[in-house]
């Protein structure tokens, strides 16, 4: 449960541009998107219409509800699916670029390097 939690932890505190933090983010969308679809929320974006889809709430809570799915569609079609080739593109340029990575050369010391300026 321990490694869990860290695991957890660690995929929470990685770094904004990292392919670790858009792929939470991506499975944050999705994981709301989904929650807002099995609540039934998909009704309520009646209001685009000038309908409610619920007489016994006001207007303005259906119309609120709505939006939420409405926004969260959005983000589920357009941001998801950016994020998850991000996410790849950044892993794959993060591996290539350690692969060809040139090593810094160290200074040769010996004879050679050893010159004498005054002589």
């Amino acid at each position: 449960m321990k490694t869990v939690f860290g695991f957890l932890r660690r995929l929470w505190k990685a770094s904004v541009f990292s392919p670790t933090a858009f792929l939470v983010r991506a499975v944050l969308i999705t994981a709301f998107f989904c929650a807002s679809e099995l609540l039934g929320l998909r009704e309520y974006t009646t209001f685009l219409s000038g309908t409610s889809a619920n007489l016994n709430l006001s207007w303005q809570t259906a119309a609120t509800l709505g939006l939420i799915h409405l926004l969260l569609y959005v983000g589920f079609i357009l941001l998801v699916p950016i994020f998850l080739i991000a996410a790849g593109l950044l892993a794959a340029w993060n591996r290539w670029g350690r692969r060809h990575e040139i090593p810094e050369r160290e200074p040769q010391v010996g004879p050679e390097s050893s010159v004498n300026p005054g002589a």
